[in-house]
């Protein structure tokens, strides 16, 4: 790993920044980050907040954008964006890589579920998955789940005393933002990651009415569980400004965890970091002051 250079493409998002933390946490200076964006206001941005790192801009939509962002790049880990060709731009971004000729590891962003192709949200992910693996380079899935922090945007309607959330009775594994960083950071800086898919979920199932709990326990005011009709959902994710088809692909992921499709945990995360993951409580009382 000495004196390799990572590029990260998404870095301003949540996920990116989750993964620049850890990546800057590790001790010593032997790796160099190049942060891929989309405009120079996210590249500034980015450069105020981590003043050690490299920024490039690229558009995704431009596939000669992308070279040069790619030179001299050892190590790639791309979170694709919430848009509707993110498969395109993943494989775009596979071009590139092997175009440049020194990319010795691709890991690419996922979700959970992707190898079965059942959903909208799978399909795109494992149609850019089984682009990178035909690539010839060496490649590593990160698999991951529904994030704990989605949560915060529930923020208002817990403060009224209900937790709106249409997957009837089924159970998930919601995950940690800054966990899937860290197991991030530590695909990209160790060896033996090649060719595998990583399924990353949280430590515990979690029906609605859990969940409610623990808001109800963590707040001190009673919160109750609702799983509204899915045109309900549909309307409110529209009138929230989500496009069409993502609030169809939402629909269609909340019916896996309601169908108990996804009532599953995986090691592979706590195995990566040595640790436990972050449970939802917890989460839920670092961020306290949001729900109250």
């Amino acid at each position: 790993m000495k004196n390799e250079t990572i590029l990260l493409i998404g870095a301003a998002g949540n996920n990116g920044q989750a993964t620049l933390n850890a990546l800057l946490s590790l001790p010593g200076d032997h790796i160099r980050i190049r942060a891929a964006v989309r405009s120079e206001a996210r590249a500034q941005a980015l450069r105020a907040k981590y003043p050690t790192i490299e920024t490039v801009v690229v558009d995704l939509d431009q596939a000669a954008s992308l070279a040069p962002a790619f030179i001299g790049v050892n190590r790639v880990f791309m979170i694709p964006g919430n848009v509707e060709n993110r498969a395109q731009h993943a494989k775009y971004a596979v071009d590139a890589a092997k175009a440049a000729g020194t990319v010795k590891q691709f890991v690419l962003y996922s979700v959970v579920g992707a190898e079965w192709e059942a959903i909208l949200f799978a399909r795109q992910f494992r149609e850019a998955e089984k682009y990178l693996e035909a690539s010839g380079l060496p490649w590593t899935h990160l698999r991951t789940i529904w994030f704990q922090e989605n949560f915060l945007n529930w923020a208002a309607g817990i403060k009224q005393g209900a937790f709106y959330f249409g997957v009837r009775e089924g159970r998930f594994a919601p995950l940690n933002v800054q966990d899937i960083g860290a197991i991030a950071a530590r695909v990209l800086t160790t060896e033996g990651h090649e060719r595998k898919a990583y399924n990353i979920t949280g430590p515990e199932l979690l029906s609605g009415h859990d969940m409610a709990a623990i808001f109800t326990r963590v707040t001190g005011r009673q919160v109750d569980y609702v799983s509204p009709q899915a045109t309900s959902t549909y309307e409110s994710l529209i009138q929230d400004g989500w496009p069409e088809w993502q609030a169809k692909g939402v629909l269609e992921l909340f019916e896996v965890f309601a169908s108990d499709q996804a009532a599953v945990i995986s090691p592979d995360g706590e195995n990566l970091l040595g640790r436990p993951l972050t449970r939802f409580e917890d989460f839920v009382q670092q961020h306290k002051s949001t729900f109250i």
